[in-house]
């Protein structure tokens, strides 16, 4: 039995319609969206702007600068990245969240963490059943 017919049995036994679970479901799954849609608008700039002549590369925004410089700042500092006082101002520019003293650190600990990927459907829906429950 797959997970989505697991969670319909699971608000059947409940006595939940599942079109309320549905609708619940939306505005969780929007808003996880809505609360990394800032820190994924600023990394994909950031690594279009790092990565501006290699157009292949674009698709790899969310784990690019782990993957590319993430064992080497581990070792040392920002300082060994090319360019990475420059990429800072162009993002601070077009975020001005990261213009201030310390903002180039705070952006390049923001993208060399690990991508914050959107929880998995089955969990978002489980959730939903829990708030239409209550």
């Amino acid at each position: 039995m797959s997970w989505s017919q697991e969670l319909r049995r699971e608000a059947r036994r409940q006595g939940l319609a599942w079109n309320d679970v549905r609708g619940v479901f939306e505005q969780l799954w929007q808003g996880e969206k809505l609360q990394r849609e800032r820190a994924n608008e600023v990394r994909q700039t950031a690594w279009f702007f790092h990565r501006a002549a290699f157009p292949l590369c674009y698709p790899f925004w969310r784990h690019g600068f782990v993957s590319r410089w993430g064992s080497r700042v581990e070792r040392a500092d920002y300082t060994v990245i090319p360019g990475y006082d420059e990429l800072w101002q162009e993002v601070a520019w077009r975020f001005p969240e990261y213009a201030h003293d310390g903002g180039c650190q705070e952006l390049w600990d923001s993208l060399l963490s690990p991508y914050d990927k959107l929880p998995e459907r089955e969990e978002v829906y489980g959730r939903a059943i829990e708030v239409v429950a209550e």
